[in-house]
């Protein structure tokens, strides 16, 4: 008979020899939304600055990649 403690700090269903991937995956998520701010931060400064087409588009796939990644790790992780 298994007993599922409900205070517990570990996953339920997690096992003790499995390393935890949750420190790696909350390091990616503060390097990606540090990116984030900063190519939109530079798109915006882009856009006062008069920048060309190429700067708009570098920094907009960058955004629009970072926020795809963002949106997957959360829906990956269920909360």
């Amino acid at each position: 008979m298994s007993h599922t403690d409900p205070y517990s700090l570990t996953a339920a269903g997690s096992q003790e020899g499995t390393p935890d991937r949750s420190s790696s995956t909350g390091a990616v998520r503060v390097l990606l939304w540090v990116v984030l701010v900063v190519s939109v931060l530079g798109n915006t400064v882009a856009s006062f600055a008069g920048a060309g087409l190429e700067v708009h588009l570098a920094a907009g796939g960058v955004t629009a990649l970072c926020a795809t990644v963002l949106v997957v790790l959360r829906l990956r992780s269920g909360r």
